[in-house]
């Protein structure tokens, strides 16, 4: 076992362990490791951090930022025992941007509740939202 592999587990299990799944995570960051082994790298770089992320080539900016991101936390906890380890910058990869939240205006929310209310009715439920419809 390496010592970045030894890294991973314990990244992993405290990252668990605060209650992450790290389910999509945990399989970047292996495929990382073995990138890395393959290379026989002992210490993580930005160069070797950002040759990983891009790959595959064909795959869009943002799948790499998020597996740059990946490698990020990744490093900061290897650089905690590893001074010679490079924690990529935030920012190398242009990242997915969210989409601006529609806001409901009051009156769009009346209107809701007004429609879910009648759609209760229609099926035969009783108002109230302690008791459960199935109609």
């Amino acid at each position: 076992m390496t010592n970045l592999r030894a890294a991973l587990d314990k990244y992993l299990s405290m990252r668990k362990g605060f209650g992450y799944k790290y389910e999509h995570q945990t399989r970047r960051l292996a495929d990382f490791v073995v990138f890395m082994e393959k290379r026989k790298a002992r210490i993580i770089t930005t160069k070797l951090a950002m040759e990983w992320a891009t790959l595959p080539p064909d795959r869009h900016a943002s799948s790499w930022a998020l597996r740059l991101s990946d490698v990020r936390g990744f490093a900061h906890h290897v650089a905690n025992f590893d001074p010679r380890t490079e924690v990529p910058p935030v920012g190398m990869l242009p990242g997915w941007k969210r989409a601006k939240p529609y806001v409901y205006s009051d009156a769009e929310t009346d209107a809701l509740l007004t429609a879910a209310r009648l759609c209760r009715q229609r099926a035969g439920c009783a108002d109230g939202p302690t008791i459960p419809c199935s109609g």
